[in-house]
This record gives structure tokens, sequence and C-alpha cells, in this order.
């Protein structure tokens, strides 16, 4: 049996490979190939192609990658006669898999998407499209299955794989959290890190793009914060996909106390008292995690201005979509900017009754993912489909 699975950006390589390694529990015997990246290829999928370096968010920044894309997607949709899987398995990606999903559908090949487009969220004649053209959507919310039943696709309930990965933390795992991260570049200066100390996240994104956008405002309101409670620190976790040299020279520019820490975003985020996070999977994982923050989110002008028309909901973050209304700030676009940022995560610090809301509000948002177990679930989906 070989099921061929493609994946398109960094948070997919995580659950591509984590369903690999499902996959091979399961059934031991099962040929797996694809596009993913690096943790995917560890977990013993066979890459065609690699394509995790070329995401981008928005509409005018995707069309600076579309060239590349556009390459890699001929030479994977030849893929799909000459591999003839069992099953595809698409992970997010939305606009390459949705056309993929067209081209595997007229060779007559099943398929299971896992992250569905977001056509709860905009553009629900995608979930026409995916009905007609995947055999089962693997649903992690239960807006997301809501809608595609209602688009005629045949869907399946599984949770959301986050709450495999990511556990929520307790007060007694932040100074685990702290103790285990350890020094680091700028975390203290003696032996050991104070576990007293203020700690804020920075978590400015997974893409390059991100980091220019995103990392000067929250370095900016890092320093004010650090003028306004002397002693705080920072955590800074890395994702491989961006420029580690631009991220630690800016963070050497600043002069502030930032610990840059390779990758270990959810043990960072149980280590923060606060968080200034990127909107996106960031921010379900701080949901699931539980630490309050603070959401920023910029893109370009022109990017902006098509969404504001497009986007159907009234929020971007994820604990505020899963809740239904504002649990958590929102700085988007020219909001977020240092001295806002500094002004929220303070109010976060500063008022015990604020956070401790929010922390009950992101457990209240948390239910609303299902339970554990949901990798599995989507992987015995996948083998059903695959052996129909």
């Amino acid at each position: 049996m070989k099921v061929m699975m493609v994946a398109g950006e960094a948070s997919g390589d995580v659950y591509g490979a984590r369903l690999a390694e499902k996959l091979k529990d399961l059934r031991p015997d099962v040929d797996l190939v694809g596009l993913g990246g690096t943790l995917m290829q560890a977990a013993g999928v066979r890459l065609l192609f690699n394509p995790t370096g070329l995401s981008a968010v928005g509409l005018a920044e995707a069309l600076r990658s579309a060239s590349a894309l556009r390459g890699v997607f001929a030479d994977t949709k030849h893929a799909l006669s000459s591999e003839r899987p069992s099953c595809l398995v698409f992970i997010d990606f939305p606009e390459f898999n949705t056309r993929l999903a067209g081209a595997a559908a007229r060779l007559g090949l099943k398929s299971v998407y896992l992250f569905a487009p977001t056509a709860w969220a905009w553009r629900r004649g995608r979930a026409r499209r995916i009905a007609r053209t995947v055999t089962k959507v693997a649903s992690v919310f239960p807006l997301e299955a809501q809608v595609y039943r209602e688009a005629g696709a045949s869907v399946e309930f599984v949770g959301h794989p986050l709450l495999d990965l990511v556990k929520p933390a307790a007060a007694a795992d932040r100074l685990a959290a702290r103790a285990e991260l350890g020094r680091g570049p700028g975390f203290g200066s003696g032996p050991e890190p104070d576990p007293e100390a203020v700690v804020v996240g920075l978590l400015p994104g997974s893409r390059a793009q991100e980091i220019r956008l995103l990392l000067p405002p929250m370095l900016e309101g890092a320093a004010r914060i650090a003028r306004a409670k002397p002693g705080t620190r920072f955590m800074l976790p890395l994702a491989g996909t961006v420029p580690e040299g631009a991220v630690c020279e800016a963070v050497a520019a600043s002069g502030l106390p930032v610990q840059i820490v390779q990758g270990q975003a959810h043990r960072c985020m149980a280590a923060a008292d606060a968080l200034v996070v990127a909107s996106g999977t960031a921010t379900l994982e701080a949901t699931i995690v539980g630490t309050p923050m603070v959401v920023v989110y910029r893109v370009s002008r022109s990017t902006w201005a098509l969404g504001r028309i497009l986007v159907r909901i009234p929020y971007i973050s994820w604990p505020n979509i899963l809740a239904g209304r504002r649990v958590v700030p929102e700085l988007l676009q020219d909001e977020a900017r240092g001295e806002t940022i500094a002004k929220e995560v303070l109010r976060i610090l500063d008022a015990p009754g604020y956070a401790t809301r929010m922390a009950e509000d992101l457990a209240r948002a948390r239910e609303a993912l299902g339970s554990p177990g949901a990798l599995e679930r989507a992987a015995r989906l996948v083998l059903e489909v695959a052996g129909a």
C-alpha cells in the first residue's frame, strides 16, 4: 500500500511527520512518499520535493513564489501518474492542494484532506470544490465539519492534532520549562535563570516575511516592557524555516535580554508569563498551553484591503475564532507597533484578574478542539480510504 502525503508549510511538515509515524505504527509495510519538509523525511516519507521554504502570507506575497510553485505543481502532478498511490493525504497548503485534488480525482485516485481550506472563513465555494474531488475530509474543527457537510463532502471529525503535540501548562510546568530551557544567550547572568523573573515569549512567525514585518515592532515593544519592568526576560523560539542570521542580528542590535531557542516553541510558551504571537497556528498552540497572549498581524496593504472584502469572520486569531468573541487582543496592521504591544503585555503582567480571566477563556476555547488522539483517528481514516 502506498500513501502520498502533500504538505507545503512548516506546520504541515510537523503534522505530516506525526501522521506518518501513526501510519507506520498501524501499517508497518506502508510506503510513504510525497511533498514535505525535513521532519516528514525523518519520519520515513520519501520526499519528491520540499516546498516548505516557498510559502507566504497573503495573496500579494504569494505571487512572488508562484513561479517556483508552478514548477513543483507540474512535477507533482506527473508523480501522481508514476507513483499511483492508494490514497493521497492533503495537509493544508490550500491553493496548491485544492488544484492537486482536482488532478487526482481525474485520475481516479482516492484522497483525504486534513486541514482543508478555511471555507468557513472565506471563499465558501472551495468547500463545494473539495466535496467534488476529495474522498474524505478529516475535519479538525466543528465549524469546519459543518460547512463541508453542507457543501456535500463526506466528513469525519477527528479533532485537532495539536492536542497530541501540545499539553496545557500548569504553574509547576512553567517553572520546569524554564529550568529545562536553561540559561541560553541573554537569559540571566547566574548559573541558573531566576525562576521568579518575568518572562515574555516573542513568536514572530515561521516565514521570512513575518520576521521582516513583525520582529521589529516586537523588539520595540520588548524594550518598552523592559523599561517598565526591569529584570524582565524574553524568549524567542526560532522556527527552522526562518533566516537565523537576520533574527540573531536584530536581537543583538536591540541589546535586550532575549534568549533565542532553537524550536521548542511549546516549551517557551509554557515558560512564559505572557506571549506576543503572530497570528496563525502559534495562537492555537498558545491556546492549548493556556498562556495569556497578545496577537499581532501585518501583511501588505493590498493583501489587507482584499482580505477585508473577502473574509467573513470578525476575528483572525484562533482563540477568538474558537470562542466566538474577543478573548485576547488582536493588534492588526498599523496597531501592531511597539507602543501598543507593550501596553497590552503590561496589562497582562500587571492585572492578575485580567490574566486569570484570559487563561480561563483560553481553557474554554480549547474544549472546541475535541479530544486527544486526532492523529491516530486520521491515520485510521487514511488506511480505511486507501484500502476501500
